[in-house]
């Protein structure tokens, strides 16, 4: 049986946690209870009364340019050793998302243990983890966040770095700061603010039981230098009709409007498959559905006086790398017109759980 459990039940999944991810101390499982299962949703297979499979929803809340989602982060994927390979998380995941699709969510992510697991069910990578380290020639002083006030201007701090350089991210208050903070003690670590003599110019955040090792490192241009980019997160669109609200022509397009013949492939979620009308202007786009019975595409442009060449044909991981500025696919690159469109181009989620 496939459901989701309550609040009361959700400790149930600890057993299965512990044989997963055994890397995971009993600290942290107690911080992962106290933050997150308040407000998550955990959705399990049951067979023999027993909790097999299961994954966790963790809710966030996105600035996406002039828009805010609330999102699911897909987390805690696991199955037990002797249940796998039985389709059960599939079932999960396509339940999921079914889910997700009546909720109409953009789009969904997570960090995938290996991308060979998610890319069946058409997520694809959207975003490149930088990896940062304060420059050798840097002398800054140390604070350690705690407390209120601390916690506030920490949050502050952070939304104002994210917002001047991203378009989309989590929204930083002092919850997320708290409960970040939280993360970080139960792996013995800590969050500290840096200054350059009374100007607060970053924000260091460091954990490991063993070996501390860089959490989070936010700071001023000129501070750091990146030694590198790793791929991280796989995202997953949902319904793109709620997405696209955020995609619009680009600043110097010279068009007011442009409509594009979209046909999307969606191998799971059938609502996603099929011929839309996209509009775009200078504000944003909205997608919309052909729902007239037309037997083939070449009626449809016969209706539009588009040649088929003006059709875009995409699959629906293809759509989520271009719509992130990850990847342009072959599609777009031929399509004449798509430069003019503006994607997304600066995301950061650096979240763990």
């Amino acid at each position: 049986m496939i459901r989701y459990l309550d609040n009361r039940e959700k400790g149930l999944t600890k057993e299965l946690w512990r044989e997963a991810f055994p890397e995971d101390s009993e600290d942290f499982l107690d911080y992962y209870d106290h933050e997150k299962m308040k407000e998550n949703q955990v959705l399990v297979r049951e067979e023999a009364d027993k909790i097999q499979s299961m994954l966790h929803l963790n809710p966030y809340h996105l600035q996406v340019r002039n828009a805010e989602w609330d999102i699911d982060y897909i987390v805690a994927v696991a199955t037990r050793a002797d249940m796998r390979h039985r389709g059960y998380m599939r079932s999960l995941l396509l339940q999921m998302m079914e889910d997700m699709r009546k909720r109409q969510l953009p789009f969904c992510f997570l960090m995938p243990a290996a991308e060979a697991i998610y890319t069946p069910f058409q997520f694809a990578f959207v975003y490149d983890q930088p990896v940062w380290k304060l420059k050798e020639q840097v002398k800054l002083k140390r604070a350690v966040i705690e407390g209120t006030e601390a916690l506030r201007l920490a949050a502050d701090w952070m939304q104002h770095w994210m917002e001047q350089r991203y378009e989309l991210f989590t929204r930083r208050d002092e919850a997320y700061v708290n409960s970040l903070l939280q993360e970080v003690k139960s792996e013995m670590g800590s969050l500290e603010f840096l200054y350059d003599q009374d100007h607060l110019v970053g924000i260091q955040g460091v954990w490991g039981r063993e070996k501390k090792e860089q959490r989070l490192l936010y700071a001023e241009n000129g501070y750091t230098e990146l030694e590198m980019k790793k791929p991280a997160i796989m995202a997953r669109i949902i319904t793109p009709e709620t997405f696209v609200p955020v995609i619009r022509l680009r600043e110097e397009a010279q068009p007011e409007q442009m409509k594009i013949c979209l046909e999307l492939d969606d191998p799971l979620i059938f609502k996603n498959t099929g011929k839309f009308i996209w509009t775009l202007d200078h504000a944003g786009s909205q997608l919309e559905r052909l729902t007239s019975r037309i037997e083939n595409m070449e009626e449809t442009l016969a209706q539009t006086d588009w040649e088929n060449d003006r059709v875009l044909h995409l699959h629906i991981g293809e759509l989520a790398q271009w719509l992130f500025g990850y990847r342009v696919p072959e599609a777009v690159k031929r399509y004449a017109g798509a430069e003019q469109i503006d994607v997304l181009k600066q995301i950061f989620l650096d979240e763990i759980v």
